[in-house]
């Protein structure tokens, strides 16, 4: 009777612990635990990406963490298949590369909101640890014998664009000879990278443009893309140059090199320039490749500005109308929506013929490819600076100050029309009406009221919330003697008033 009380109870305990580990469904519920699958990597990039865009930072940063802790665990722990046959080792070795580049791309990426985020040192470690992870042996290794012997592999150039990207990163977060150093690395691995893409190219166009290229170590890649990654490379390098350029402009100016190193660098970047200008007229008339637009004008703008230092005054004209000239038809479209349509076109109809297409955002290409907000109001500062200079030097160049002038206002036409909050760009367009022969008063002193307007509230808006922050009185310090500045350009600057105002 005891035994078959046990047993009952045995029984009944096994019933008990299954009911237990079973849910409503009758499955087992820590078999579900613990088969659960974790979210897709891919999952995970995906969202991380979307949030860049929608620019949640925070939320892009914590996810691109997780992923790289995720691809941390497998490149740096050792696969236990891998030594189980020489086929799973090799695919366990491609993966592993593949990881790693994923890995460096997901701390680049990483490097970049962090350097958003005000975080430099953990931008600039994210950036280094990428690096470490394609170039562990330094970046005269392997890359580059592939490329002196003679090699021409695809990944051989897409590594070395990935790595020139990491270190020009750097460099936009060091300054002094610490950038300079870094920008040339990143030059250097530029120069790789579109050695051996000109010899692939080379190959491909020997072929008659055969799609089948695999003796070129691309044949997943077609003839009109390769083409592209050589073109995109080549402005890579070009803007690389432009920054060393202007590291020797900035920070590096007293070096007993300067100048003739700035020089050096703007003539390669120049050439480049001019390559890809041809490049960009070759796609245009060839029906058959690809247009991927005009190079950008970084390269004239610099030089332009170096001119301008040496006090080379024709020479900087000359470089900054040709960065007008390429954008131009953009600007003066956009120009044209806040009412700032070139009167100087000369025929009347054509002044009409471009109001109407800009109401239809006219050369929508045109005015989609312009160089970003910034670089137009440098363009504009410079064409202002040269014609001030042009008009003092020479009193018989009206003609060519006016055409600098008018230029400068389409630039910042295009400006407004992006953007009517900026207080700089309405100062600006009352400088330039003021510096036009002769000076158009009415349309000047328009543009300089409405920035002071802007300024005053600006500043009553700082005044009303001024704590104990330093950086705060800074700042209303600053505004006060932009403010002073507008007055004295309209006329309507009081010494004895406005000096009280700054001391209050």
């Amino acid at each position: 009777m005891a035994g078959g009380k046990k047993k009952k109870s045995s029984g009944s305990a096994k019933k008990n612990k299954s009911r237990r580990n079973c849910d409503g469904d009758g499955n087992n519920s820590t078999n579900n635990k613990s088969q659960k699958r974790p979210i897709p990597l891919e999952d995970v990039l995906t969202q991380a990406e979307l949030a860049m865009e929608m620019s949640d930072l925070d939320t892009a940063l914590q996810l691109f963490s997780y992923a790289s802790g995720v691809l941390r665990s497998r490149v740096y722990t050792p696969s236990i298949t891998a030594v189980d046959s020489p086929c799973n080792s090799n695919n366990s070795a491609h993966d592993g590369d593949r990881d790693k580049v994923t890995l460096s791309t997901i701390l680049g990426k990483m490097g970049e909101i962090n350097a958003s985020n005000g975080d430099v040192e953990g931008a600039r470690s994210n950036f280094l640890d990428a690096i470490e992870l394609l170039d562990p042996t330094g970046t005269t290794g392997g890359e580059k014998m592939a490329v002196d012997e003679g090699g021409n592999n695809l990944n051989v150039a897409q590594s070395c664009e990935r790595i020139a990207g990491l270190y020009l990163y750097l460099g936009q977060l060091s300054s002094g000879m610490e950038a300079l150093t870094s920008f040339r690395t990143g030059v250097s691995q530029l120069e790789r990278a579109v050695c051996v893409l000109q010899r692939l190219s080379a190959s491909a166009a020997a072929a008659d443009g055969a799609n089948d290229i695999a003796v070129a170590g691309c044949d997943e890649l077609g003839l009109v893309s390769l083409r592209r990654f050589l073109v995109e490379t080549r402005r890579q390098l070009c803007a690389a140059y432009c920054s060393i350029a202007e590291l020797y402009l900035t920070d590096l100016c007293d070096e007993p090199d300067a100048e003739s190193s700035c020089e050096a660098v703007l003539i390669s970047a120049l050439a480049i320039d001019d390559v890809s200008s041809r490049d960009d007229h070759c796609a245009a008339e060839n029906s058959g490749d690809i247009h991927i637009g005009p190079p950008s004008p970084d390269a004239l703008q610099t030089m332009a500005n170096f001119r301008l230092s040496q006090s080379r005054v024709p020479e900087a004209l000359e470089c900054i109308l040709k960065v007008y000239d390429r954008m131009k038809v953009g600007c003066e479209a956009m120009s044209a929506l806040v009412g700032l349509a070139n009167t100087d076109i000369g025929e009347k109809g054509r002044v009409e013929q471009l109001e109407a297409k800009s109401r239809e955002l006219v050369d929508v290409e045109a005015a989609s490819s312009l160089p970003e907000y910034h670089f137009r109001c440098q363009t504009a500062k410079i064409m202002l600076e040269c014609a001030s200079l042009i008009r003092n030097d020479d009193s018989d160049a009206t003609e060519t100050s006016n055409q600098c002038v008018e230029s400068a206002i389409q630039v910042l036409g295009s400006l407004l029309a992006e953007n009517d909050e900026v207080i700089e760009v309405w100062y600006l367009l009352g400088c330039a009406f003021m510096a036009s022969t002769p000076s158009n008063l009415e349309s000047a002193h328009h543009y300089l009221e409405n920035a002071l307007s802007m300024l005053t509230k600006v500043k009553e808006d700082l005044e009303e919330s001024l704590g104990d922050d330093e950086n705060d009185e800074n700042e209303l310090e600053a505004i006060e003697c932009q403010i002073i500045e507008v007055k004295k350009k309209l006329g309507t600057y009081n010494d004895d008033r406005d000096e009280e105002m700054m001391n209050e």
